[in-house]
């Protein structure tokens, strides 16, 4: 902790992450040997006030499969005027790297389809840009004690992955599949959540989430 003109508390490290994988599909003789490796490092000030907490910081990320260090900033400011009220804005980035096994193949495998991902030539990495707002609000009525949470949240993707069918294996019949990079993609969406409590006896939560996630323009995945 330092003072600066306000109370503020620093934090800053080093992150390194390493993946090795082998993965022999007997099936189809399918075989992927690949090794990742990131090596991050981060920092971020907090200041705090009466009523405002600001938070800034950012990563700088360099991954082996993609040529640049990536630079990854953050802010979220917080508004607290009392115990019962606070309200939140949030901005983050982000990004995915460009690697050939991940969540798409194991469901595949699971699913007992037989399928080969290859990276496309040139594949960068996907961002991701995401803003969100919240109110909480805590208020009693009676005996009861309740909590209201209103939040939105919005996300721009550039350089978004998607997956083309390139048709299948002549040797082992296995559909091949190319990763490459779309335009981009937008999620955004509201979510309100409501608790109502009478002492330690019995609690009830509602919650309510409408999202919306679409390209910002057409992909098609496939001749047909």
């Amino acid at each position: 902790n330092y003072k600066a003109g306000l109370p503020a508390e620093l934090t800053a490290g080093v992150e390194y992450n390493y993946n090795s994988l082998n993965d022999y599909y007997v099936a189809t003789e399918r075989r992927l040997d690949q090794q990742t490796s990131t090596i991050g490092l981060f920092a971020q000030n907090e200041w705090k006030m009466e009523y405002f907490t600001l938070l800034a910081g950012f990563r700088l990320d360099k991954h082996n499969l993609v040529d640049n260090v990536i630079f990854s900033p953050r802010i979220n400011a917080l508004w607290k005027p009392s115990d019962k009220l606070q309200g939140r804005l949030t901005w983050s980035t982000g990004f995915r790297a460009p690697q050939a096994y991940d969540e798409d193949l194991h469901v595949a495998a699971v699913g007992g389809e037989a399928m080969l991902i290859r990276l496309s030539e040139g594949l960068k990495p996907e961002k991701s840009n995401s803003f969100s707002g919240s109110v909480d609000w805590s208020f009693n009525f009676g005996h009861f004690q309740s909590n209201l949470l209103i939040e939105g949240f919005y996300t721009a993707l550039n350089d978004v992955f998607y997956l083309e069918a390139l048709g299948n294996d002549p040797v082992t019949g296995a559909q091949i599949q190319e990763r490459r990079n779309g335009n981009g993609a937008r999620v955004y969406g509201a979510n309100i959540d409501y608790k109502i409590a009478h002492g330690r006896e019995a609690q009830l939560q509602l919650g309510f989430t409408m999202q919306r996630s679409r390209y910002t323009e057409a992909l098609k995945w496939s001749d047909d």
